[in-house]
């Protein structure tokens, strides 16, 4: 075996780690029509999935790739999404949300395992204020939602505080209004969503929380953040609130590739060096 075969092998050993250690998410993003004050927000998206993207930027160990589709109204898409996005109605968007076009084709039955309701407009902090420049504020919340809610079974859900959160779904408890504070407790400091992010990340956003979910039902709902008196800010589906992303483990196929293209490249390797050693 020549040294051009065994560097192919290495390059396809090496091509298939990194293809096994990613993955790909269909993500169907709905505006409702939405446009910010300034730029647009198909371009803050894009920006935000370069991020996703960039190893450098995203912090969180979860670099996947993301196909983003943008409804703005309208018959839902066709296709098959991994995660549905709620954009806000928070915020200073010169055009708000119309989430008719969204009720009429989606209800809670329409998700799979993984929900996250949220009183944090991140879309519209990560476009304003703090911005986007720091994976510890909304870009990393929302890199970090997205990737937990697109990792599970069935359609995953984001809702960045559509205002959807109560009236959709059951359990949520009462809503106690804004906050500017949001907590990260320490039973949760490492979940999916929290990581690479800190409550000082999360806070003093000029109203980082405008609801909350006092009273939500343990049962179906667990809080990952709360705001400063302790009242839920964020909660995931309960059933899979201990569920990561696992963007590191690939699956049996995959590691059965790497292990035989791993086999096959020591054993060139190891011939090459036998031939050097004979002809010494």
């Amino acid at each position: 075996m020549n040294r051009k075969t065994v560097a192919l092998i290495f390059v396809l050993l090496g091509f298939g780690m990194a293809s096994a250690f990613g993955a790909t998410l269909d993500v169907l993003w709905y505006t409702g029509g939405i446009v910010p004050s300034g730029g647009s927000y198909q371009s803050y998206v894009n920006n935000l999935v370069s991020q996703e993207e960039n190893p450098l930027f995203n912090v969180s160990g979860s670099v996947n790739t993301w196909n983003v589709t943008l409804w703005s109204g309208g018959a839902m898409p066709s296709g098959s999404f991994n995660v549905l996005v709620v954009g806000s109605e928070e915020g200073g968007w010169s055009t708000y949300p119309d989430y008719s076009s969204l009720t009429s084709a989606v209800t809670s039955a329409s998700f799979g395992d993984r929900v996250l309701l949220t009183g944090q407009d991140a879309d519209w902090h990560y476009m304003n204020s703090p911005g986007s420049g720091s994976f510890d504020g909304p870009a990393g919340f929302l890199i970090d939602a997205i990737n937990w809610a697109g990792s599970g079974t069935g359609l995953g859900g984001v809702f960045l505080m559509s205002g959807l959160e109560h009236s959709m779904f059951s359990g949520t408890g009462t809503d106690l209004g804004s906050n500017n504070t949001v907590d990260i407790p320490s039973a949760f400091s490492s979940f999916p969503i929290n990581l690479g992010l800190t409550s000082g990340g999360l806070s003093d956003w000029n109203t980082s929380a405008h609801q909350s979910f006092s009273g939500a039902d343990s049962g179906l709902w667990t809080a990952i953040n709360v705001n400063g008196d302790g009242v839920p800010i964020t909660l995931v589906s309960a059933a899979t609130a201990s569920g990561g992303t696992e963007p590191g483990v690939p699956d049996a196929a995959s590691t059965a590739l790497l292990a035989g293209l791993g086999m096959v490249a020591l054993f060139a390797a190891r011939g090459l060096n036998g031939r050097k050693a004979m002809k010494a």
